[in-house]
C-alpha cells in the first residue's frame, strides 16, 4: 500500500480535513522530513486501507539534554473497520515500533472527544490544555521586518538568516528542538503559507485565518535569543496583524521567552479545547513540564 491509500482513507474518514488528506502533504510529512520517516501501523484488506495510525519523529530537549521524540498525528479508521478495537491496536503497534527505534517521548494534541481514549486506553498523560490568548495590535510600533517565508527570507541578510542564537533550546523544561534545516522544511508545508517577522531578539512565524468571518493573524511560533520585552512583543504582534491585514492576533501554547498577555479566547469561539498529552517510553525524562510548545510544533497550520 502507498501514501495514496492513506490519503484515500483520510478523505473517507474526514471529508472536511483539507490538506491532511492530500497525497503531496502526506509525502512531505511522512517521507521528506529531515527528522526521519513516519512510524506507522496500518490495517489493509481487499478494499484497500481500512485503518492508519502514524507518529513522526521530532527532536526534543529536556532540561538542556537532547531527547528523541515523536509527534502523534494522523489516526483514521474506515467505517467498515470500526467497533473492533482497531484504533487501539494500531496505536499500540506504532508506539511499540517507535520505542524500538529509540523514541522516549510521544507528544500529541487531542481535542475533548479524543483525549479520554488516549489517556485511558493508550496510557498518555494530560500535560495541560493549551492556553489561547487574543492579542491586540498597538499603533506605531516599529523595528520589525516582515516577509513571506521562502528562499529570500533565508538568504544572507534575510529575515530568517543567522538563526543560531534564536534556536537555542531552553535550559529547563521540555521543548521541541529546532534547527534551521527543520524550520525550512516545516515552512515548506504544502497547502500553507507562512510569514516571518524579525525583531532585534526574535523571529515570529505567523499565518492568516478567519474566525466568525474576521481575519486573524495566527502567531504560530516565536524563536527568541532572550526573554522578550513588552515593547518588542507588541511590535511583533502589530507587525503580524499589519502584514495579514487583521484587527487582532491569536497565540496558542506555551513560550517561556515571550509571555503573551491579553484576554483568553472565549470558550464559545473555540472549536474544541486542545489538550497537550504525552506518552512516556523507555528512557523518558523524569519531567514532562513544557517550557515551549506552540502551533508550529504540531500540524494545526
Amino acid at each position: 500500500m502507498t501514501i495514496d491509500a492513506t490519503a484515500a482513507l483520510m478523505r473517507r474518514a474526514f471529508p472536511d480535513a483539507g490538506r491532511i488528506s492530500a497525497p503531496e502533504y502526506l509525502r512531505w510529512l511522512y517521507e521528506d522530513s529531515p527528522l526521519g520517516p513516519v512510524i506507522e501501523a496500518n490495517l489493509d484488506d481487499e478494499q484497500g486501507r481500512a485503518g492508519h495510525y502514524a507518529v513522526v519523529p521530532i527532536d526534543l530537549v529536556s532540561d538542556g539534554t537532547p531527547c528523541r521524540g515523536a509527534l502523534s498525528l494522523n489516526t483514521a479508521v474506515d467505517e467498515r473497520a470500526r467497533g473492533g478495537g482497531v484504533f487501539v491496536r494500531l496505536a499500540k503497534e506504532a508506539i511499540e515500533k517507535a520505542e524500538r527505534q529509540g523514541v522516549a517521548v510521544i507528544v500529541g494534541v487531542a481535542n475533548a472527544n479524543s483525549t479520554p481514549g488516549f489517556l485511558k486506553r493508550l496510557s498518555f498523560e494530560l500535560v495541560a490544555p493549551l492556553p489561547a490568548t487574543v492579542l491586540i495590535p498597538v499603533p506605531w510600533r516599529r523595528g520589525v521586518r516582515s516577509l513571506w517565508a521562502g528562499e529570500e527570507a533565508f538568504a544572507s541578510g534575510g529575515v530568517a538568516a543567522d538563526l543560531g542564537p534564536l534556536l537555542a533550546p531552553p535550559s529547563q523544561g521540555l521543548a521541541p528542538a529546532w534547527t534551521a534545516e527543520a524550520l525550512r522544511w516545516r515552512l515548506a508545508a504544502p497547502g500553507s503559507r507562512y510569514a516571518l517577522h524579525r525583531s532585534e531578539h526574535a523571529l515570529a512565524v505567523s499565518t492568516a485565518d478567519r474566525s466568525k468571518g474576521v481575519p486573524v493573524a495566527m502567531m504560530l511560533k516565536v524563536f527568541a535569543s532572550e526573554p522578550i520585552s513588552t515593547a518588542e512583543r507588541a511590535a511583533l504582534v502589530t507587525a503580524a496583524c499589519g502584514f495579514h491585514r487583521a484587527p487582532l492576533a491569536l497565540h496558542v501554547g506555551f513560550n517561556e521567552m515571550m509571555r503573551f498577555r491579553g484576554p483568553a479566547l472565549p470558550e464559545r469561539l473555540r472549536s474544541s479545547p486542545l489538550n497537550l498529552i504525552v506518552r512516556r517510553l523507555e528512557g523518558a525524562p523524569p519531567r514532562t513540564d513544557f517550557a515551549r510548545f506552540e502551533f508550529l510544533d504540531f500540524d494545526a497550520y
